[in-house]
């Protein structure tokens, strides 16, 4: 048997073993069940109507004011007014916040604590210019002439760069995507530990590696749980994508694209990484009890990586650079520093070769580790006895 047949048959077993498994599927159902709620509920109760200004005008109302303040406002409001016959009503109605502001005939404004600077600024914008209207049409002055006189000499001319693609944005966005790779590094290298050290317990490994050399069985089984995870992946993001428009909560950066492209990229790099340092902890311990102090460096590590990119999020600084070359850190704050334009491409290219790199001498070490601490007794191996024990 050819040895990428033998790895496909591992990475096919494996995959089927996990998808038909009930975990798997409760799990990906609630967290399916979640992303939906979590875009849709939202949706439903949010209230997209504009606010409705009550505002109190004593005496006559000038005419076009409710236009005039609509108009002022950026029609950021409905603008409903309320005749009063004196001043002492529209005091009291106000005090009642029956209203939010009035206006009286003697030219002033009537406010409150509650009255908003932009309502005031509204108000006071259109009032100004119903006065200004009223006496120029007494002088006989044209409209298109007031205009002139209020027009400005100067024009406004920033010297700050030009923003290329709402960077901030791509970077909450791409946060968002890192979030993502992290649970899902984390739940996926988990299960290939878990495996692992299962086999381990029951001897079946023992029957497997009769027929199958050690760097297969952990090549296929690193194969088969990545593309169940990455399928997991791509299908959450396929159901939240498709439910985002029906709500205005959250646009869609420009860069979404490029972001996810390069985010899959370091999908893969990351998990082939950890994956395999997850598969070689998992080797070293004979009892599910020990897992979690097996995979804790390699759990302490993706932490590391997410509260730097946590931390990072409003903008580059050294720390988020110097960690965005080292393979350990660069899956989840690479992509942060792409999204936002800070990576250059020569950083890019460079921190691809280490990754590479890395995870090629990884592979070899870590398939070493993996065959020398399979066949070892129960009990708790050492990394460098597990080593010195594999003849691969």
């Amino acid at each position: 048997m050819s040895p990428w047949r033998s790895i496909l048959l591992v990475a096919a077993r494996d995959f089927r073993e996990r998808v038909t498994s009930r975990a798997f599927q409760l799990s990906t159902g609630i967290t399916i069940l979640f992303v939906v709620a979590l875009i849709v509920v939202p949706a439903i109760f949010v209230d997209d109507d504009l606010p409705e200004w009550e505002i109190g005008v004593v005496g006559t109302e000038p005419d076009g004011f409710a236009t005039a303040v609509a108009a002022a406002s950026g029609n950021a409001a409905v603008i409903n007014t309320v005749g009063f016959s004196t001043r002492t009503e529209a005091e009291a109605a106000l005090e009642s916040n029956d209203i939010d502001i009035a206006i009286d005939d003697a030219g002033k404004i009537l406010i409150d604590n509650d009255t908003s600077d932009q309502m005031q600024a509204a108000v006071l914008t259109a009032v100004a210019t119903i006065e200004i209207a009223a006496r120029a049409d007494e002088l006989g002055i044209e409209v298109t002439e007031i205009a002139d006189l209020f027009t400005g000499g100067y024009e406004v001319e920033s010297v700050a760069p030009v923003d290329e693609g709402d960077n901030d944005e791509n970077r909450v966005f791409a946060f968002f995507v890192t979030v993502v790779l992290f649970m899902s590094i984390v739940t996926y290298g988990s299960w290939i530990l878990i495996g692992v050290i299962e086999e381990k317990t029951n001897r079946v490994v023992e029957v497997v590696l009769g027929t199958l050399r050690p760097h297969q069985l952990l090549a296929g089984k690193v194969l088969g749980i990545g593309v169940l995870g990455i399928a997991q992946v791509l299908a959450i993001g396929i159901i939240a994508m498709s439910l985002l428009p029906i709500q205005d909560a959250f646009d869609i950066p420009s860069a979404a694209g490029s972001v996810l492209a390069w985010a899959f990229v370091w999908y893969i790099l990351g998990f082939g990484f950890y994956a395999v340092a997850y598969a070689a902890a998992g080797s070293l311990v004979s009892r599910q009890e020990e897992a979690q102090n097996a995979a804790f460096p390699l759990t302490m590590m993706l932490m590391a990586a997410y509260f730097i990119a946590s931390f990072s999020i409003t903008g580059e600084n050294p720390v988020l650079r110097v960690a965005s070359l080292l393979p350990m850190f660069a899956p989840m704050t690479m992509p942060l520093r792409i999204a936002g334009g800070d990576a250059v491409p020569v950083e890019i290219g460079v921190s691809l070769l280490l990754m590479i790199a890395t995870t090629y001498a990884l592979i070899r070490f870590a398939g070493r580790v993996y065959a020398g601490g399979l066949l070892q007794g129960a009990g708790r191996v050492k990394w460098r006895e597990a080593f010195r024990a594999s003849d691969t």
